[in-house]
């Protein structure tokens, strides 16, 4: 149970998405949520961000503060030839203008930079309420996220919210595919993965599928197996299924 006095021993870890805006305070040492809230956006704006700002749960001194945002659109290059061009040339190579408020990552784990759009609007308000706070895109946060447990056996990793999901490929440790996808019902996500595996030629049996994020109706274990042949697996902890985002911001402080 998380008690006010002894704030300083967590981190607080932020989430924000033009639909939501979720939570968690987190026992660094035990990696273990002690308090989570989410909250719908009424409105996706600084105003209407700033309200929900207001929770007294936010209102403790943490040992760190993480949070994690951004656009949808990102693109991932190989460290070594980042160094060799600016993140405006490399983001126009795969994105049409208008170019918004570029930012990137380092995931030097993997050899990765990931550029991507941020708002400014989110940075200031953000860093003005929370002025240690470390601010991430949401994919690298996933990127991270998935490289912190085994991946050399083939897998396919979805993080899946209501109407949207990142896929992910690793195999032998490294990453060999990425992309987010837009769905309304399950047969969109169905398909998507299929062509993906079909246009990479990959044999889907030997691929296990783990899921993450925000629990949606027919992700369970049961009813999404009878869609693929590869071994679907659902953590049933929070902080590798559920909460995955915010947990895993721990390895970005």
């Amino acid at each position: 149970m998380f008690k006010q006095e002894d704030a300083y021993q967590y981190a607080l870890c932020m989430d924000l998405t033009p639909d939501h805006f979720q939570f968690a305070i987190i026992d660094p040492k035990q990696k273990k949520i002690v308090h989570y809230e989410i909250h719908d956006i009424v409105e996706y704006t600084r105003d209407g961000v700033k309200s929900l700002l207001d929770n007294p749960y936010l209102k403790h001194d943490f040992a760190t503060y993480c949070l994690s945002s951004g656009e949808n659109r990102n693109t991932l290059i190989p460290i070594d030839l980042f160094s060799y061009s600016k993140p405006l040339e490399i983001f126009k190579l795969n994105y049409p203008e208008p170019i918004d408020d570029l930012d990137y990552n380092r995931i030097s784990e993997i050899g990765i930079v990931n550029i991507y759009e941020f708002p400014l609007w989110i940075k200031s308000l953000f860093v003005i309420g929370f002025p240690r706070v470390k601010i991430v895109h949401r994919s690298t946060v996933l990127l991270r996220g998935i490289f912190d447990q085994p991946t050399y056996s083939p897998k396919i990793h979805l993080f899946v919210e209501k109407e949207q999901f990142y896929m992910q490929i690793t195999e032998k440790s490294k990453l060999t595919y990425f992309n987010r996808f837009d769905y309304k019902e399950i047969g969109d996500l169905v398909y998507y993965v299929l062509f993906v595996l079909e246009q990479k030629e990959y044999d889907q049996s030997k691929f296990d599928i783990l899921f993450y994020g925000q629990p949606v109706e027919w992700i369970t274990q049961e009813k999404i197996q009878d869609f693929f042949s590869s071994k679907v697996k659902i953590s049933d902890q929070n902080e590798k299924g559920n909460h995955f985002i915010l947990a895993k911001q721990l390895l970005c402080v």
